[in-house]
Order: structure tokens, then sequence, then C-alpha cells
């Protein structure tokens, strides 16, 4: 696969700051990974690092793997600066025994990391590779943003718009695939220039994430609309699916 993020990593985090765009999901995570004693925890698609900082702040024993090696290296940088020093590789998801050995009470894989696998036989092959990493009555949470009413919204969207910098969603879309043309517009005496990304996403929604998930070996499927849990429906404007790793127990 191509490194879609080669040059996008180093702007990435333009978003702003872990604490304005994780805070939910901190109390998310917390009260899940509590609920089930979850202490080790597998980041396979860990990008710049963000959430490895969310989890490793709230306690969590964790590591981080990404294909990207710029996103890793963004990552690294991250987690020095908040003074950490976390396990990282590089690993592609569809084969993470090739560099991840041990076994965790969950796996992570998140913000629409997945889709960016584009057929079934690569995803089926991903989700089984992250159930081989977990111990036994262990969760795998993946998370999006692409729902039935997202993909409603107008196909041009600003994200983010300071007086330096702006970027900006173009988005377009079939019945399989979306596409997000991303616009990053420097607007300041110290940087002044335009970039542009294009990532194609597999469009998954709930029906496909039940699928998938069981024919890779996941039971007590459990999809949610919002990190509040609420109730996963047409008008959610998230998708986060939690499953689990039966213990051999209850097989």
């Amino acid at each position: 696969m191509k490194d879609l993020y080669e040059k996008f990593a180093y702007d990435y985090d333009r978003f702003g700051s872990i604490d304005e765009y994780l805070g939910d999901e901190k109390s998310f995570f917390e009260k899940l990974f509590h609920e089930h004693n979850v202490h080790g925890v597998l980041d396979c698609a860990c990008g710049t690092g963000q959430h490895l900082l969310m989890l490793s702040d709230a306690g969590f024993e964790v590591e981080g793997s990404d294909y990207s090696e710029a996103m890793l290296r963004v990552a690294e940088k991250n987690l020095r600066s908040r003074g950490k020093t976390l396990p990282l590789c590089r690993c592609d998801f569809r084969y993470l025994e090739r560099r991840h050995t041990k076994k965790f009470d969950a796996v992570i894989c998140l913000t629409t990391a997945l889709p960016h696998l584009h057929t079934d036989e690569d995803l089926i092959c991903a989700l089984t590779s992250m159930r081989k990493r977990l111990n036994g009555g262990g969760l795998l949470v993946l998370t999006q943003g692409t729902t039935p009413y997202t993909l409603s919204l107008p196909s041009i969207e600003t994200v983010v718009n300071r007086n330096d910098f702006s970027r900006v969603f173009v988005k377009e879309h079939d019945e399989r695939f979306q596409t997000i043309h991303v616009l990053d517009l420097f607007h300041s005496p110290e940087r002044n220039e335009s970039n542009q990304y294009d990532i194609v996403y597999r469009i998954l929604l709930d029906d496909d994430y039940r699928r998938l998930l069981t024919e890779a070996g996941f039971s007590d499927i459990r999809i949610y609309g919002d990190y509040a849990m609420s109730e996963y429906t047409k008008d959610s404007r998230r998708l986060i699916a939690v499953a689990r790793y039966a213990k051999e127990s209850e097989v």
C-alpha cells in the first residue's frame, strides 16, 4: 500500500489540540475499558499518537503501530513533547502478527482508519489479525465519522478556519466509496502555501460492521452513535463499533 500520509502527517494535527477534540472520547474509553477490566491496549492505527497520549494519561498500558512511517515520526515527537516514551512500530494492520507477538486486553482502530481498505478480503484479513492480538474476552473498538447522516451533508465543509490556517474538506461519494479532498491553506507571513490530499474510504455502515466482524470471529457486537453510547440510528453523526473476542470457556 502507498503511504497516503507521507506529507500530510506533518500538518495533520492542525485540527486542534488533543484536549479540544478528544474530550468525549476519553470519557468513553475510560468507562468502557474499566467496565471490561482492560489494562493493555494496542492502537493499531495510531497516527500521530493523540489517542496513545489520551489513554496513557488515563492510566492504560498502551502500544502503537501504524503503516505510515511519517505518522510514526510525528507520534514519537508528540509523545516526547509530553515526556512519554511508548512502544511504537511500523506495521500493516492486516498483518499485526509480523510485529506484535504479545496479546492485549483491547485493540483500537480509530478515526476512519479501517475503511482505508477497500475489499472484503482485506477488511476480514485485518479484523482477523486484530482478533488474534486479543486476550480471550478482549475488546476491539472501531470508530468513524461516516454515517448516512454525514453522507447527506453538503459536500464542502470548513473544518478549521484560523487567522493563519484553514482546512477545507471537499467530499464526494457513490454507493461504495467516499473521497475526501483535504485542502490546507496557509495564510501567514511565515507560511503562504496550499496543499491537497485525497483520501478514499470504503463506505462501511452498521450492517457491514456486523457482517465483517462476525466473519472475523467476534461476538457481542455493539454499535453506538456517539461517545455517550447512544443507540446508533440513521441520524447519528458517528459510528462506533465495539466487539468482543469470546473466551474459550464461552465458545
